[in-house]
């Protein structure tokens, strides 16, 4: 039996969305609905506590923002009233660009952080990478997407380990791009996934109708997690030396479970008062849940 596991509540409101850095100090950056005026939010998951002021105008939508550790500080990318806003939440910096992409992820172009753009329609689409910290354009490149990836997602990064490499999940697969060389590197099946580090370099965590894959990104098959039914929201970080994964079960609103790689079953269960709008893991295990009923935390101690 999977080992029950307390819920905290870290903050009341309507959270939509939710990410974590995937090394280093656990931080985590959220987006939050709230009447009149959205806002995004820095956390500090080790002290329970927001850092810094919230960003007022802040997109709920997780395709408009995404959040990593690029190259070696925090930043946040989002748009807001066709402008490209990219944060340096260490020095404060903020490079403002032009243009209003579809989805937004962080990569890290020859060891400079870089925000990368994505243009549509995913039949001409269009790539274009800045540094984020200056705003110069670094790249840009054309892609052909077909009817693959579905705009409405966000991208896949899991910064600094990511490297040049963010995903662009479809209906049916992922595409993976390499932003220093400008083109697609691979395309795997699934479209409900993350990307993560893992002791045995980056995989692709999917979720399926009946189980939890991890595969390679050469597209092999590493591991089967066995799920119980349906999952979906799924998170994985590298913590310590293994590679954890949890994921919402569809058919019992507000519960999660948890696994350890290395092994098939689950590991932990965890019940939040409302379903997860989204999922995040941090290094440290601290597995982040944004929810309609506030934003909580659970530390899966294994």
């Amino acid at each position: 039996m999977p080992e029950s596991v307390l819920a905290e509540p870290l903050a009341q409101g309507t959270f939509d969305g939710a990410a974590v850095t995937a090394e280093g100090p656990p931080l985590a950056f959220t987006s939050q609905a709230a009447r009149g005026a959205n806002a995004g939010q820095l956390w500090d998951l080790a002290a329970g506590a927001a850092l810094g002021a919230p960003i007022p105008g802040f997109p709920t939508d997780r395709a408009e923002w995404a959040f990593g550790l690029p190259a070696g500080s925090p930043t946040v990318a989002w748009t807001y009233r066709d402008r490209v806003h990219v944060h340096d939440l260490s020095t404060g910096e903020e490079p403002v660009l032009d243009g209003r992409p579809d989805l937004l992820g962080l990569a890290v172009h020859h060891g400079r952080a870089a925000v990368v753009a994505v243009f549509g329609p995913a039949n001409d689409a269009e790539a274009v990478v800045w540094d984020a910290l200056t705003g110069e354009r670094l790249a840009e490149f054309t892609l052909w997407l077909g009817h693959r990836t579905a705009f409405e997602r966000w991208t896949l990064h899991a910064t600094p380990a990511t490297g040049s490499l963010i995903g662009l999940p479809g209906d049916s697969a992922v595409s993976l791009l390499d932003v220093e060389r400008g083109e697609e590197v691979a395309v795997l099946p699934a479209a409900d996934a993350v990307l993560a580090p893992s002791p045995g370099g980056l995989v692709l965590v999917q979720a399926t109708p009946s189980d939890l894959r991890v595969r390679g990104l050469d597209g092999d098959l590493l591991a089967t997690l066995e799920t119980p039914a349906p999952c979906d929201r799924p998170a994985a970080s590298l913590v310590g030396e293994r590679l954890l994964a949890a994921a919402a079960l569809r058919d019992e609103p507000g519960t999660v479970l948890a696994w350890d790689a290395a092994a098939m079953s689950p590991s932990h269960r965890i019940e939040f008062p409302a379903p997860p709008n989204d999922l995040a893991l941090a290094p440290d295990g601290t597995l982040v849940a944004a929810t309609d009923d506030g934003l909580y935390t659970a530390r899966l101690c294994t």
